[in-house]
């Protein structure tokens, strides 16, 4: 099995250094990432200025880009005559809950995958406070990985995710202390929280106002209930939603579909005078 690898928290990462040495240990894997952290940059491509790669010590190849540019690179250019099984990114500093995806570089770089053919799997461990910065215990990222490797051969997901053109499964593994405090793991819809506090407002040492975005969330509780909204027909039988299913231990799965017009919203508008 080939695999090529990508994140969004740079080539640097704990994450993906714990993710490769987990990997390798059932496949052939490569690595292509960010030169830098490229947090919050999505599927975002660079098409206004070059792209120039580096090969470091450890064989990972840093891009001085997103992260999709980094799939994009690898899968046209740098490894154009391989053939991979499957792209893995992350493992992503912090939780990749609901509408994170939209934002995210770890899932966008899975999404760039994608749309070119290939199965793909964003992965990220859940964090709060500090550790959503980076600071998540090295052993924590390890067990996380070795999750993913137990997803990979202990269940047919991977056969499952190549017979599903335009998904990108998206895995979130709870910031426990061993894999023994994992209950299991759980088939999930996306959930949709509220920002708590979108954009900060401070004054710079210069006395100039300066912004920062933030995509920290209230905090859910189990007891809320599934929203409809993102589970059609299809997936109702859906029990838990991503945010309720780490909140309880669980490894959670959510398979994101790329390329869908709901037929509802096509008659809806269909019946429209315009």
């Amino acid at each position: 099995m080939k695999i090529l690898m990508s994140n969004d928290d740079g080539v640097h990462a704990p994450g993906l250094l714990a993710l490769y040495q987990a990997l390798s240990t059932i496949a052939e894997v490569v690595v292509v990432a960010p030169s830098n952290e490229q947090s919050g940059c999505a599927s975002s491509l660079s098409i206004s200025t070059p792209l120039y790669t580096h090969e470091l010590e450890s064989g990972f190849i840093a891009v001085n880009g997103s992260p999709a540019d980094c799939v994009y690179l690898a899968l046209h250019e740098i490894y154009r005559h391989t053939d991979f099984d499957c792209v893995i990114t992350g493992i992503n500093s912090g939780a990749n809950l609901g509408q994170d995806v939209l934002f995210s570089g770890t899932f966008g770089a899975a999404l760039t995958a994608q749309l070119f053919g290939l199965p793909a799997i964003a992965t990220s461990l859940v964090g709060g406070g500090v550790k959503g910065a980076g600071q998540e215990q090295v052993s924590h990222y390890q067990m996380a990985a070795n999750e993913i490797v137990k997803l990979l051969t202990e269940t047919p997901i991977l056969d499952a995710c190549k017979n599903l053109p335009y998904h990108v499964l998206n895995v979130n593994i709870p910031d426990v202390d061993s894999a023994d405090a994992i209950k299991g793991r759980k088939i999930t819809a996306l959930s949709h929280s509220e920002i708590a506090r979108p954009v900060h407002h401070v004054v710079d040492p210069r006395g100039r106002d300066a912004y920062w975005l933030s995509l920290r969330k209230r905090q859910s509780t189990l007891s809320s209930e599934l929203s409809t909204e993102n589970v059609d027909a299809q997936t109702s039988s859906i029990e838990m939603t991503d945010d309720q299913a780490v909140a309880a231990g669980y490894i959670s799965l959510s398979p994101v579909r790329l390329h869908h017009t709901p037929a509802a919203t096509l008659d809806t508008l269909s019946a429209l005078v315009l």
